[in-house]
């Protein structure tokens, strides 16, 4: 064997590797260190086997196999947007026609009926309201008239009213001031306050009708005909006053001049209102009297007559 194979000197030597020629001598012992005791072990330690058999136990076949599954083609190439519901629309639909069958129809009809029977109940109130003031009693004036039976009292009388009895007389007022004064010629004047003829008045032309053809006027003729029927009238008869068919009348009015604070004003045809005052002439304790009022007024007047 040839001495020249093995290192020469120092026993060290030859059991130490020696760096490469170059290498820097610091850095070669540096790498041939062996790492201290406990870091050796520790790099060296196995895992706890619970943590071990963790790590190696494959996952479930559901949750293997899951990841791996490729989308449909359809939705892989393209989303697909969410369905819509129509339930909106045909709620709306469905709205819409009980709007047009029910409500609209209702609104329509209603406000024409309601207009129809307020004016029905207003007709009814005045008429009754008409019967209870020419039924009304003076229990004392009464008392009187039955105790005095060596006189007789006029509140026992049933007067039948025509033309010629109004026209002979003068009208007063009872529950106001006015003053009506009438003609054989049809004229009237109208003064709001007897005792000032020189005051407020109206004037024009009248018509006066009594009985069946009263009847038949304010309901055929008169501008209150669509309001006041038959049954309205005789409803509101009161025989025991003297409120008969008989003595219902209508004393029409038409407005030809009027003087108001002073002021005269002279209506032409076109401009003269026509007015229907109806009611009765009866016998209570005013003694006789007309009971006249106006549709859709609830003023009632009452006039007794007078001398000329």
């Amino acid at each position: 064997m040839n001495d020249n194979q093995y290192p020469q000197g120092n026993l060290n030597q030859w059991q130490q590797p020696q760096p490469p020629q170059g290498y820097p001598q610091q850095q070669w012992q540096q790498s041939q260190q062996t790492p201290p005791q406990g870091q050796w072990q520790q790099s060296q330690q196995m895992p706890p086997q619970g943590q071990w058999q963790q790590s190696q136990q494959m996952p479930p076949q559901g949750q293997w196999q899951q990841p791996q599954q490729m989308p449909p083609q359809g939705q892989w190439q393209q989303p697909q947007p969410p369905k819509k519901s129509n339930t909106g629309l045909i709620v709306g639909i469905v709205i819409g026609v009980i709007v047009v069958l029910i409500i609209l129809p209702a609104l329509i009809i209603l406000p024409a009926l309601n207009k129809y029977m307020k004016k029905a109940e207003e007709s009814k109130n005045q008429m009754n309201q008409h019967t209870e003031v020419v039924t009304q009693y003076d229990d004392d004036s009464d008392s009187n008239s039955h105790n005095d039976s060596g006189k007789d009292s006029k509140d026992s009388k049933q007067s039948v009213i025509d033309y010629d009895y109004f026209v002979s007389k003068d009208w007063i007022g009872l529950n106001d001031t006015a003053l009506i004064e009438v003609d054989e010629n049809g004229t009237f004047t109208w003064f709001r306050d007897r005792d000032n003829q020189d005051g407020d008045y109206y004037s024009g032309t009248f018509k006066f009708y009594t009985g069946d053809e009263a009847v038949n006027y304010i309901t055929t003729e008169s501008e209150v005909k669509d309001n006041v029927t038959e049954e309205d009238i005789k409803e509101n008869e009161a025989p025991e006053y003297g409120a008969t068919r008989e003595n219902f009348v209508c004393f029409v009015i038409t407005n030809e001049k009027e003087v108001f604070h002073g002021e005269e004003n002279t209506y032409e045809p076109a401009d003269q209102v026509t007015t229907t005052l109806y009611g009765y002439f009866v016998n209570d304790k005013d003694g006789e009297k007309l009971t006249l009022i106006k549709y859709g007024n609830p003023y009632e007047f009452n006039l007794v007559p007078e001398e000329k």
